[in-house]
């Protein structure tokens, strides 16, 4: 049997899978810095989801300080107005 017509067919068969190949392993190191580089963003992006949350609790304990610190200053002044009001 003559193999000669075969061989033709089957070098362009062999190359085509090793082009196909080589462009899937590129496309697919492509990807994967992609999608280290979106992991690094969602890492960054997390923290600072964390760091809004520290300081939004923060916030809440200064608002709650303030307005103890209403409450207090409103006191005294009512103390001293009444105080005050005795004396004359």
């Amino acid at each position: 049997m003559d193999w000669t017509p075969f061989i033709a067919p089957i070098i362009t068969v062999v190359l085509a899978i090793v082009t196909f190949y080589g462009m899937v392993s590129s496309r697919l190191a492509r990807i994967e810095t992609k999608v280290d580089d979106l992991s690094e963003d969602v890492r960054r992006h997390n923290g600072v989801v964390e760091r809004t949350a520290i300081i939004e609790r923060d916030q809440k304990a200064v608002w709650q300080n303030i307005e103890q610190n209403r409450s207090d200053i409103n006191a005294v002044r009512d103390e001293m107005h009444r105080l005050h009001s005795h004396t004359e």
